[in-house]
């Protein structure tokens, strides 16, 4: 079938950006001027691919030194020359050159595939997030969308024309995803997968779990166990959390998620809670950690507000120590001493 004119234009501008490429011609601008063109249309990858295969099989039949003959339609110019040429060399022995065509069709689909991934990548967004103990990021990504990480977290992200990818590799981080129909936000786990378009939700990696938090919209969490030869979607909504475990998935529970993510916002305000579970939560993110030199006050709730930085586990010592200056129930009884200090782990 004879190309139309437009894939003939294609096919030129293809074999442009080979010989630009193959002559080491690519400047800073022309680089991007390619990665434009690669990005304007599938069929401009595929063909730029299909040369290169080519390319790749050609140079493997030379490689074995066989001749080429010219094709049917070319012209052999040197048999109307009216010039004295020099006797040609002794004849050797003729090769038949014969294509396994199966073969090359094997090695054109394996280099256009390489080739095409490779391409996909040029044209893509990658980024990564990591952060150590006792530090919280908050970066705007390229798509609008805005991501807390928590400390020790680390989170690749790889877009494209198509998906908006996230690897959690580790820790837990919310997302204020910005919504793009036909574009949908995806972060994989080992555990499972959590897609949204338009959405606030959070992950957390602990360990053996992955816990999902919806704060606002909805999101589907799919589990990677299998369970009667099916993977689990499980919708979840605002106010939900669903956790992943190597089974499968939990119920969609009913929870506070303003509170639940206030910790990935390096942000907490108490709210009757126990001083012992908040101790232990700034103790996961610390490397600093808070040590209760009274047994009783981790069983105690505060009855009154109180706001800290995760952060900044000294702020909330500081606090609780001056909160119970006097409290008389102390272990010994002694007024004034201090409940809660810290130290390096």
């Amino acid at each position: 079938m004879n190309p139309t004119p437009e894939q003939r234009a294609v096919i030129r501008q293809a074999v442009e950006w080979h010989q630009l490429i193959n002559d080491g011609g690519l400047d800073q601008n022309s680089r991007r001027e390619f990665r434009s063109w690669l990005q304007a249309s599938p069929s401009h990858v595929h063909e730029f691919a299909r040369i290169c295969a080519l390319e790749v099989v050609l140079q493997g039949s030379l490689k074995k030194g066989v001749p080429r003959a010219l094709p049917g339609n070319v012209i052999n110019f040197d048999s109307y020359a009216c010039v004295t040429r020099r006797p040609p060399p002794p004849q050797m022995p003729t090769v038949t050159l014969r294509f396994n065509t199966k073969k090359i069709a094997v090695a054109a689909s394996v280099v256009l595939a390489v080739i095409v991934t490779l391409f996909a990548s040029l044209v893509s967004t990658d980024k990564v997030i990591v952060t150590q103990l006792g530090h919280w990021d908050k970066q705007l990504l390229e798509d609008g969308t805005v991501v807390y990480a928590g400390p020790r977290t680390k989170l690749r992200f790889h877009f494209n024309g198509d998906v908006r990818s996230v690897r959690l590799v580790r820790g837990e981080a919310l997302f204020e995803v910005a919504k793009e129909l036909g574009r949908p936000f995806i972060v994989s786990t080992d555990a499972g997968t959590v897609q949204a378009v338009g959405t606030e939700f959070a992950t957390a990696d602990r360990g053996d779990t992955v816990v999902v938090t919806v704060a606002e919209g909805k999101v589907i969490v799919t589990a990677t166990a299998i369970r009667d030869g099916m993977q689990s979607m499980t919708p979840v909504v605002a106010d939900q959390q669903v956790v992943l475990s190597p089974t499968g998935a939990s119920a969609p529970a009913e929870v506070n998620a303003e509170r639940e993510l206030k910790w990935i916002r390096d942000w907490y305000e108490y709210d009757g809670e126990r001083v012992g579970d908040i101790v232990a939560q700034i103790n996961l993110r610390n490397d600093v950690q808070v040590v209760v030199d009274d047994p009783q006050v981790a069983r105690l709730r505060l009855n009154q507000p109180l706001t800290f930085k995760p952060s900044q586990p000294e702020d909330f010592v500081r606090k609780v120590n001056r909160w119970y200056e006097n409290y008389p129930q102390k272990t010994g009884g002694q007024t004034g001493a201090k409940v809660l200090h810290l130290e390096r782990s």
